[in-house]
């Protein structure tokens, strides 16, 4: 065998590997999006269910060691998606059901020490309350004294799935759910069907939930 054949069995080899690959990569998508879609079916009516149950949060939802709020009830459970351009194809970018906790209360905190500023901070965006802030100084020398906010203490929660269509696994970023926190976890898109989302449901209904039990790369941070 010449040079040139031995070069053009390695690129037979090689066009057959592509070719397995991409159908690998089609196959895989297929099965991720066609989760997706299942989840957003699922995510679309669960919501016109819960905003007749408005069911209560069982977690504190704390801002500063002592401003916390408990038996918020967690209601305008929305449902929504995005979908972006896979290999000329259509797919889904994210799945989203979105949630309220109102108090319909309106505080006002006051800090004056930089680490206490910047977790209190980083709590409100976490947290999506709107509120104006103040940085309030000694009239006669201009010291710092303490920065202060107005908040309105209405906060938002979302659940998010983000699909990863080539290696067919579908991330949740769970926020605000227990708490002030990110949840991140993992599954395999072959197992996001409604015994998985029941037990999401479960867990948003404040009812025992086995949904992180199998899940993989769970990571919680607290904001």
């Amino acid at each position: 065998m010449g040079y040139l054949d031995e070069l053009k069995r390695q690129a037979d080899a090689a066009k057959a590997q592509h070719t397995l690959d991409i159908g690998a990569l089609g196959r895989n998508a297929l099965v991720t999006d066609a989760a997706c879609q299942s989840a957003f079916r699922y995510f679309a009516t669960l919501a016109q269910q819960l905003n007749v149950l408005r069911p209560p949060a069982n977690a504190e939802f704390r801002l500063d060691r002592n401003t916390a709020f408990k038996d918020l009830r967690r209601t305008d459970f929305r449902a929504d998606s995005r979908l972006r351009n896979l290999r000329d194809a259509e797919v889904f970018d994210y799945v989203l059901l979105g949630f309220d906790m109102k108090s319909g209360a309106r505080i006002t905190l006051a800090k004056d020490f930089p680490p206490a500023i910047e977790k209190l901070e980083s709590r409100l965006a976490q947290c999506g309350a709107t509120f104006e802030s103040e940085i309030i100084r000694d009239p006669g020398n201009g010291r710092f004294i303490e920065k202060r906010y107005e908040i309105s203490a209405d906060f938002h929660g979302t659940i998010r799935l983000i699909p990863d269509h080539d290696s067919a696994w579908i991330q949740f970023q769970i926020v605000n759910l227990d708490g002030f926190e990110t949840v991140t976890v993992q599954f395999p898109a072959f197992e996001v069907g409604s015994a998985l989302l029941d037990e999401l449901a479960r867990w948003i209904v404040g009812e025992p939930n086995a949904f992180l039990r199998d899940g993989h790369q769970l990571r919680r941070v607290e904001a």
